[in-house]
């Protein structure tokens, strides 16, 4: 992951304007991003977006922004949901992790 603060992952919901964001994080040197919200005890249900700029990270790459949308669904607001990006300059992959 890049290690540069002047390219946050940022966080944000789907309302009917559209996304807003709710927070933005800087990668530590380990390449990992601190928490994306400052309430993370419960979240609504809804369409949350992660959205990185890859392009920053990899110039040369092919993606050069990386936007991963997923939904919290009523019974899961007070989960905690931890998405991994795993990336390289010509593809990438995420999930759901623990």
């Amino acid at each position: 992951m890049w290690k540069d603060a002047s390219a946050p992952p940022s966080f944000s919901n789907k309302d009917l304007n559209g996304w807003a964001t709710l927070g933005t994080s800087i990668t530590n040197s380990d390449g990992r991003s601190g928490q994306l919200l400052d309430i993370v005890d419960n979240v609504a249900p809804g369409f949350y977006r992660i959205s990185f700029n890859t392009g920053k990270y990899a110039p040369a790459g092919f993606f050069p922004y990386v936007s991963i949308i997923f939904e919290i669904k009523e019974n899961q607001t007070a989960e905690h949901f931890h998405v991994p990006l795993l990336h390289s300059p010509f593809s990438f992959t995420t999930y759901r992790g623990s």
